[in-house]
């Protein structure tokens, strides 16, 4: 797997070298569908399973709804499956 270096600035408010690349695969993708640029997403589909994107994307509470419906349909993921958007989710896990 490859080094958390080159999206360091999207881990603002955790230290990097206390993550693990697999142990902590749901925030680390997470966070680069969220905030990510496109070099930052190259990196993500490098280093992670199509599988583990789509999971994130259906059970992260921590997408926005405009993200999460984003990688929804860009993976042709139903949004009932998308934990994010459904309505029994508080909008406080939803922007």
């Amino acid at each position: 797997m490859s080094s958390l270096a080159s999206i360091r600035h999207l881990l603002w408010d955790v230290d990097p070298a206390s993550l693990d690349l697999a142990q902590h695969k749901t925030f680390i993708i997470a966070r680069i569908l969220q905030f990510g640029t496109p070099a930052d997403i190259r990196w993500l589909l490098q280093t992670y399973a199509e599988g583990d994107i789509i999971a994130t994307v259906q059970t992260s509470r921590t997408l926005d709804r405009r993200t999460a419906n984003f990688w929804s349909v860009h993976y042709g993921i139903p949004a009932e499956e998308i934990r994010c958007l459904q309505r029994r989710w508080s909008p406080d896990c939803c922007s």
